[in-house]
């Protein structure tokens, strides 16, 4: 059933499939009709109407519980056989069971197999869970399922790739690329994500391009499946030069969903971009990225920007950083501010300097300021009530 549902074939069998059933019904009130026996052609074709209704209902009711039946006893069946693989898997993974008796079962029951099979992949681990992996090859099973991957059926296809990206195969990587062209999106979207986890270089490059096509919730998946690779390394350094905002926004949102150092060469552009949301967002990322320019110089482009936010933000990258240099430049702008949120990350930048930085801050509790002196106080009370405060 559900072939046809996902063929090329269904939008029109959708729209033929009302018609033609009301013709059968038509007719068979008709033939029903001119086989009753009364004079009256109105009763007659009245009763005949209700004859086939009531015929019709029986038919389905009974062809419902009968479906029911039988899927309940090949339920019951496809069991019984999958107990009796998963105890030969067991066998086979603690290497008291050939595999002769598995292979044979894989090829008698697909299906059952590659249920127990994917299931022991979550609970073996090291040397039983590669003999196990290597049966789903030597039991022809991957070519089944790298054609399910191109299929019609967008659940099928799915977990199959979710199947194959175990096995790591360059045969099985490329089926699994093909993917990248199916119509369904979530088919798309899992290759994408066991390309960017298991692909070689070229494969990896091919994801990291559709990252700024990708809708929000598909990149944050994404971002937590890519590996440290040189396709990465080279993917950053790239985009931190592409012109296209999308792009770089893309990749920056990626260096903060993984909150790891990240090398990425030289991107002394992106501190003085015209594009508002790309300053702020590399100085939020800037604690997190290993650049070639010095960091100093950076955040002190970012603390002379003319919007508050980015401003903000390179406070925020001088406290993480800890760029005592760069004490005087925060403590004329906290002296200036007006918008408590670049106050409150000046004056934790400060505070988290400590030693001259520390004693600045101190100094804006008198300030004839009202925001700035209330804020100044609330980050001095945080700093000295924490854990090796100063005081």
């Amino acid at each position: 059933m559900l072939r046809v549902l996902y063929s090329r074939y269904w939008p029109l069998l959708a729209k033929l499939a009302p018609l033609v059933i009301f013709v059968l019904y038509l007719a068979a009130v008709l033939l029903v009709g001119q086989n009753l026996n009364l004079a009256n052609p109105y009763s007659r074709y009245a009763l005949a109407w209700v004859v086939v209704q009531s015929s019709t209902l029986i038919l389905l009711i009974g062809g419902l519980l009968a479906n029911k039946w039988i899927g309940v006893r090949l339920a019951d069946r496809r069991q019984l056989r999958a107990d009796r693989i998963a105890e030969q898997m067991v066998g086979f993974a603690l290497r008291y069971q050939p595999e002769a008796g598995l292979l044979r079962y894989a090829q008698r029951y697909p299906r059952e197999f590659l249920k127990v099979w994917e299931g022991s992949l979550t609970t073996l681990k090291g040397s039983a869970r590669e003999r196990v992996l290597g049966l789903l090859p030597r039991a022809g099973l991957d070519q089944q399922l790298q054609a399910e991957v191109v299929g019609s059926d967008p659940g099928r296809a799915v977990w199959a790739i979710s199947l194959l990206r175990e096995l790591n195969q360059a045969s099985s990587l490329e089926s699994i690329e093909r993917a990248l062209q199916h119509p369904a999106e979530t088919v798309r979207a899992s290759a994408c994500f066991a390309l960017a986890a298991h692909g070689s270089d070229l494969q990896q490059e091919k994801v990291f391009a559709l990252l700024p096509a990708l809708p929000f919730w598909q990149r944050i998946v994404l971002f937590q499946q890519i590996h440290d690779s040189p396709a990465l390394e080279k993917f950053l350094a790239l985009t931190f030069r592409s012109a296209d905002r999308t792009v770089v926004l893309a990749a920056l949102e990626f260096v903060l969903s993984r909150q790891r150092i990240q090398p990425v060469g030289s991107v002394a552009e992106l501190a003085s971009s015209p594009d508002l949301e790309v300053r702020i967002k590399f100085f939020k990322a800037l604690p997190l990225l290993a650049t070639a320019e010095d960091p100093a110089s950076l955040a002190a482009t970012g603390l002379a920007d003319a919007d508050w936010r980015v401003r903000a933000m390179a406070a925020r990258a001088c406290g993480s950083l800890h760029l005592s240099s760069l004490t005087a430049t925060l403590a004329a702008k906290l002296s200036i501010s007006e918008q408590a949120a670049e106050t409150g990350h000046i004056a934790r930048a400060l505070a988290s300097l400590g030693g001259e930085s520390l004693l600045r801050l101190r100094s804006f509790a008198n300030s004839s300021n009202d925001m700035t002196r209330a804020v100044t106080v609330e980050v001095l009370e945080r700093a000295l009530l924490s854990p090796g405060g100063s005081r």
